[in-house]
């Protein structure tokens, strides 16, 4: 990405360093993903976590997509 503007990097980045994303991992489908809280019952998946190859080809478990979740159970 390229930015162009006249105000100084201090002032675009300014509070960079603190934020800080939640991850939380939850199982679905059988196969452990980690999840970015977006409300308190929906994530967006971030990254998948199997070592089965078809794991990954399931579009139920692509990274960006939505899913709801009950947080606390599992």
């Amino acid at each position: 990405m390229i930015l162009y503007t006249t105000m100084p990097l201090e002032t675009v980045y300014q509070g960079l360093e603190d934020m800080r994303p939640s991850y939380l991992e939850v199982e679905l489908a059988g196969t452990t993903v980690v999840i970015e809280p977006i409300s308190l019952e929906q994530g967006k998946i971030v990254r998948l976590l199997s070592t089965d190859p078809k794991d990954y080809l399931n579009p139920n478990l692509q990274p960006g997509r939505v899913i709801n979740f009950v947080p606390g159970e599992g």
